[in-house]
């Protein structure tokens, strides 16, 4: 038998998830939403001092948003 004729992996899952942590493929979604969430915030509070009505996100600007986010931590 080669070396080539089996996989080496035997739990998929946990190959990926270390290999993700590894190599910072993804950053975990939950770290995405938690600053997404204190980003709007911090608008929205900036411009409730200043007597302005409340900004509305769209889905196009938290996909600038995660762009910039995957920049900043390198992913």
């Amino acid at each position: 038998m080669s070396k080539g004729s089996k996989s080496r992996i035997q739990d998929q899952a946990k190959f990926n998830k270390g290999f993700d942590k590894i190599f910072n493929k993804a950053r975990d979604s939950e770290d995405l939403n938690i600053e997404w969430t204190c980003y709007t915030q911090a608008i929205n509070e900036t411009r409730l001092f200043y007597g302005l009505d409340s900004q509305i996100f769209s889905v196009a600007d938290k996909e600038i948003f995660t762009k910039a986010f995957n920049k900043k931590y390198n992913t």
